[in-house]
């Protein structure tokens, strides 16, 4: 793997970790203390630990799939990222809406986030594979 790949990897991965804060954590944050029930209490630290490497984990894997369907260019690659966003986030965000007891605008600004985490990610994989 080209040095290129593994600086796009790292830099995704940070850019999504700052998206991340903007729709998990402040978009419509006084509507999560609506249902604190729901929310776990406790160091946000380990758990956003955890979420940067989910992130890791995600860029890599996006990557690798990308690699296998020889996805070049920006374009493609951003396609790629939105329809694993419809397969996979979308569904699983709505879901969690329809079933976890929390504002509908949290389920919207979730859903926003993992696209914007794909886009992130697609951007980046986009820019080192032409």
């Amino acid at each position: 793997m080209h040095l290129s790949y593994v600086v796009a990897v790292v830099a995704a991965t940070i850019v999504i970790s700052l998206s991340d804060w903007l729709f998990f954590g402040v978009l419509f944050h006084d509507r999560y203390d609506e249902t604190p029930e729901v929310w776990r209490a406790g160091a946000e630290g380990p758990r956003i630990t955890a979420s940067t490497l989910s992130a890791l984990v995600g860029t890599i894997a996006f990557f690798a799939i990308a690699t296998a369907l020889q996805v070049r260019g920006a374009g493609p690659a951003l396609l790629l990222a939105v329809l694993v966003w419809l397969a996979g986030a979308l569904p699983q965000t709505f879901m969690n809406t329809l079933y976890i007891k929390y504002a509908p605008s949290i389920g919207v600004s979730h859903s926003l986030g993992w696209l914007a985490r794909a886009l992130i990610v697609g951007l980046a994989y986009g820019v080192v594979a032409r």
